[in-house]
């Protein structure tokens, strides 16, 4: 890697946002010749969603594999040969937040649960407030009548 190239680094997309800035810089790096597409033999034959390019100023391999956000994927874009630790980061097992270099990392996999979760959860606790407040007014009413 070289300061060219290094900045663009990516474990994972977080948002559509985030992915959309993402594509803008690099948009500009294809453009002014810093990244060029190259054509892998074994992407062609598997049909993967992954696209490589190289650094023209320092030779390195680069893997964008988009996100899809619908399906919980994230993406990322790592040079070539850290794929296969990252491979095995993300199959690991949730608690491992150690991530080859000793960064810390986490995954955000199975901790989100959506927006159904928080309105249960809310109208949970809106009926037990409900529950309280109509033992306190019986309990009340019960001492007079």
């Amino acid at each position: 890697m070289c300061e060219q190239c290094a900045g663009f680094l990516t474990e994972r997309f977080f948002s559509k946002e985030d992915f959309a800035a993402f594509e803008k810089a690099f948009e500009k790096k294809l453009l002014d010749g810093t990244f060029i597409r190259i054509i892998q033999p074994n992407q062609l034959a598997q049909n993967t969603e992954e696209t490589t390019f190289q650094c023209t100023h320092c030779g390195t391999e680069w893997v964008l594999s988009a996100p899809d956000f619908e399906e919980g994927w994230q993406g990322y874009f790592l040079p070539n040969d850290q794929l296969a630790t990252y491979a095995e980061y993300e199959e690991a097992p949730q608690n491992n937040t150690s991530f080859g270099n000793g960064t810390f990392q986490t995954t955000l996999k199975g901790g989100q649960r959506g927006c159904f979760f928080c309105l249960g959860l809310f109208v949970a606790i809106i009926a037990l407030i409900i529950y309280i407040i109509y033992s306190v007014f019986d309990f009340i009413l019960g001492l007079f009548f």
